[in-house]
């Protein structure tokens, strides 16, 4: 805008004192000239303090004036704020972490003792209701661990070959009980599929199992729970209430309970959403289909071997 403004006004000037207009063109060529090579000067240390500031070298930028100054301390400012405020919510969230870890620990104790008196109960009933109550707040537990530990980026993941009938048989003994005092009957042949193997993280798998298979007896009245060793995942199929089809693309939802969820107070909207995000951090995933009053099918995908 500054250089067509002297084009015009020198015009003007070699126009109303009638003078030769080609040293004017010369001039105006000569200053387009400089103007250009300004231009691609200003241009490439602009360019390279964009750059800078993109990759976050703020102490290589060198302002030109005192407002890229005084903009430089205000960003600098920021950045060390931020940072100030990332680490201090990193070391909160590690030290709530390992205090969470701890009380995990230590509230097994106690759960440990109760399983063991519990087992001394004559009464049969009372026994195995107050065992499927230990299971559940076990399960519990799991859940604010595999929690805590999938919402940090330093979840420590072990890739290998696993038997996948034997995670699948473990996380089935461990839930016998809420079987037994729902009186739903399960049915798993492990001999079907011997050898079936997959690489993937067996801890969070038996994680995504035993949410799977307490929601299969939570969900169910009566019937069986069929589970299936597949190649290329694990199938558990229930004969229980079922998911509404408004309520299927949003129960991996953090906090997302559904018509289900409402009508039991007790469901906090959780449980699917951990499985889900475990099953995708091993490399797997999880598919669920289900009608009304028939029951629900989930498939816990893996990587094959």
């Amino acid at each position: 805008m500054g250089w067509l403004c002297v084009e015009v006004v020198s015009f003007l000037v070699f126009f109303l004192y009638d003078l030769a207009l080609l040293p004017w063109l010369h001039m105006s060529i000569i200053l387009l000239t400089a103007l250009l090579v300004c231009g691609f000067v200003d241009h490439s240390k602009i360019s390279r303090k964009h750059k800078l500031l993109v990759d976050n070298h703020l102490d290589m930028v060198e302002p030109s004036n005192y407002i890229e100054e005084t903009l430089m301390d205000i960003i600098v400012a920021e950045r060390d704020n931020a940072r100030t405020s990332k680490d201090k919510a990193s070391s909160d969230y590690n030290e709530m972490l390992e205090y969470y870890t701890v009380w995990a620990h230590q509230i097994k104790t106690p759960l440990a003792g109760l399983s063991l008196t519990v087992q001394n109960i004559d009464d049969d009933t009372l026994r195995r209701t107050l065992q499927s109550e230990l299971v559940r707040t076990e399960e519990y537990v799991d859940m604010v661990m595999g929690y805590l530990r999938l919402q940090s980026n330093d979840s420590d993941y072990v890739f290998a070959p696993v038997e996948v009938n034997d995670v699948v048989r473990q996380e089935v003994r461990r839930m016998r009980t809420l079987f037994m005092s729902k009186k739903i009957g399960l049915d798993f042949d492990p001999e079907s599929s011997v050898g079936v193997k997959a690489v993937t993280d067996r801890r969070w798998l038996e994680f995504a199992i035993g949410q799977v298979l307490a929601n299969a007896v939570k969900y169910s009245n009566s019937g069986t729970v069929s589970i299936k060793v597949l190649p290329e995942c694990i199938e558990i199929q229930d004969q229980g209430i079922g998911i509404s089809e408004e309520d299927l693309p949003r129960i991996f939802e953090k906090g997302y309970t559904g018509y289900n969820g409402r009508s039991d107070k007790k469901s906090t909207g959780i449980g699917l959403y951990l499985v889900k995000k475990a099953m995708v951090s091993i490399g797997g995933d999880i598919v669920i289909t289900s009608r009304i009053g028939e029951g629900t099918c989930v498939r816990l995908l893996y990587k094959k071997d």
